[in-house]
């Protein structure tokens, strides 16, 4: 529909004029308008497809045409002229298999010539018209949501997880071609004062401006990031010396010290810079973000307000030593020392317990408690990897048998790397795991980040359909915290998508992170895939979860990991003291 008209331009591909002049009869019958255009062949189909100023809301098409297969012209339809436009199929052809493979060819309906009257021809039409509507407020939200965990709701510039993202990219090019950037880390002076003196919608007003005054100033190359509180963050490309980092750090520092009104008011802050220069500091994200944050620091403590770290004072952390913990780990996995905690998943509408979460735990030999994140990195980079996640499994799935009378209807989640995917034998495996164990596969989910959807699409949707195939659950772990990929949720046969945290541990103060959770309500319902939020701390972020639509959740507010051997004991309290309750 165009010029606010509600007018609907349909596009017939039929070499049959007989045929196509009957279905266009057929739709001057419809309950609106509609501006039909005819093509006799493949070739006056992407003529008319392919000039400028031509738009189609529905095609009709015919399979045998005299210079090609009518069903050739589908990708070119939504690459050309509307992803989500409805294509109708109207063929002599009555047999259901090609029926089922037009549709799944991306046609949204299937018409054989012999069933056409006006009736349906004009419910093909609404139908088709109802269909794109909805695929396109689908897209839109999606967008919305896309941009919205990416960027930072007051000022809109990229957040924390665009920023490394970015950094990322930019690591890799400098590593490739050479490309020198900056990374800046940025914190206001007196941002406090203003705050207190004058309010936070004046503090919120300072924020505002300087970050629309970062952004008019810098190149586009550039990237401007809010990180939260009065924290900016800068990537700064092709600055190369230290004389160009401190012409750049006196033109921001004077951009931000330039007065703020609002509301009558002059507002001044001032700010403390620090500059970590690449390929000075090396090419780690991470490593560059401390070298610059620690220099801005020193630019606070100092007279100096920015310090742009020196090769021979400031340095990137060390990265993790993780060779002798790999020796004592091998040792650990051949002795089966490993614990794991569970952490239970609740509906938080009545308390029933819907699953747990296994996660590994681990001592060294001298008794000291190996971070969770320390250890999963460093046996993901290593060759460990593969025994890790069988012993992982074959571990939790005999605790879950051997707790299967305790457990009702409950779940066992595991998690996976991602690299697993590309691991051969890796689906079979895991069901081998589970038929051992002797436990029902639907009960039985594996846990996988984001980015492994990411980082090889294809892969990874065929692992996860051939998972799907052996009733096997996929749950998408601390979704949002990486650079997320709405679109990927319905290519994939998933189960289950956890909320990271980071959006519900301000929940109740913020109305941002409240609109992303109702949105991806919405989105999930609209796919049929149970939402759960990870972080849940407090009753009233519970009850908010649960106005928005969100039932699921875990979190330390609900219980924290306990050792497998305490969870009979805590399913029996949890029981007595909620579910009787609740009833």
């Amino acid at each position: 529909m165009r010029n606010g008209k509600n007018e609907i331009f349909a596009l017939i591909v039929d070499d049959d004029d007989v045929d196509r002049e009957r279905l266009a009869r057929m739709l001057e019958h419809c309950p609106r308008p509609i501006h039909v255009t005819e093509a006799a062949s493949q070739s006056e189909a992407l003529d008319l497809i392919r000039r400028p100023a031509s738009h189609f809301d529905i095609v009709f098409l015919d399979f045998g045409l005299e210079d090609g297969d009518g069903r050739d012209l589908v990708p070119t339809i939504h690459g050309e002229v509307d992803p989500d436009c409805p294509i109708v199929a109207v063929t002599g052809f009555t047999d259901e298999l090609i029926a089922a493979a037009s549709i799944k060819s991306g046609m949204t309906e299937f018409l054989t010539k012999r069933s056409l009257s006006p009736e349906r021809v004009a419910a093909s039409v609404e139908e088709g018209i109802a269909w794109r509507k909805y695929r396109q407020d689908l897209r839109r939200a999606e967008e919305e949501l896309t941009h919205r965990s990416l960027h930072d709701p007051l000022t809109d510039l990229p957040n924390r997880t665009l920023l490394v993202d970015r950094l990322g990219q930019s690591c890799a090019r400098a590593k490739r071609s050479g490309d020198p950037f900056a990374v800046v880390m940025i914190d206001l002076d007196h941002f406090k004062e203003i705050n207190d003196n004058f309010g936070h919608a004046a503090g919120d007003a300072v924020l505002i401006a300087i970050a629309r005054r970062l952004r008019a100033n810098l190149r586009e190359v550039d990237t401007v990031a809010r990180l939260g509180g009065d924290e900016f963050a800068l990537l700064l490309q092709n600055i190369s010396t230290h004389e160009a980092a401190r012409t750049m750090a006196a033109k921001l520092n004077d951009l931000i010290e330039q007065p703020i009104v609002h509301e009558g008011h002059m507002l001044h802050v001032g700010c403390s810079m620090g500059f970590a220069l690449c390929p000075l500091f090396g090419f780690s994200p991470a490593g560059l973000l401390s070298v610059a944050d620690d220099a801005m620091y020193q630019a606070k403590r100092g007279l100096d307000k920015a310090v742009v770290a020196q090769s021979g004072g400031l340095r990137a952390a060390a990265p993790f030593d993780r060779t002798g913990m790999l020796v004592e780990l091998e040792e650990a996995l051949g002795e089966r020392t490993l614990q794991w905690h569970w952490q239970p998943k609740i509906d938080l509408r009545d308390g029933r317990v819907l699953g747990f979460e296994a996660l590994v735990r681990w001592r060294d030999p001298r008794g000291n408690a190996i971070p969770a994140d320390h250890l999963i990195h460093a046996i993901e980079q290593s060759p460990l990897l593969e025994d890790f996640t069988y012993l992982s499994l074959e571990t939790v799935l005999g605790q879950f048998s051997a707790l299967r009378d305790d457990l009702g209807e409950a779940a066992i989640s595991v998690n996976i790397s991602a690299s697993m995917l590309e691991r051969s034998g890796f689906v079979s495996k895991v069901a081998e795991c589970i038929e051992r164990a002797g436990v029902d596969p639907a009960r039985v989910t594996l846990e996988l980040t984001e980015t492994a959807l990411i980082a090889n699409p294809s892969q990874a949707k065929r692992v996860i359909e051939q998972l799907h195939e052996r009733r096997i659950g996929l749950s998408i772990d601390d979704f949002g915290a990486g650079f997320t990929a709405f679109g990927y949720l319905r290519e994939f046969a998933i189960s289950e998508i956890k909320i990271d945290r980071s959006y519900i541990r301000r929940f109740t103060e913020s109305r941002f992170d409240q609109s992303l959770v109702s949105s991806l309500v919405v989105l999930c319902e609209s796919l049929g895939i149970p939402l759960v939020a990870e972080g849940v701390e407090d009753a009233h972020t519970q009850d908010i979860l649960v106005s928005l639509g969100c039932h699921a959740g875990q979190g330390y507010g609900i219980c924290r990991p306990i050792p497998y051997e305490d969870v009979p004991l805590w399913i029996r309290g949890w029981k007595r003291d909620h579910l009787l309750t609740a009833a």
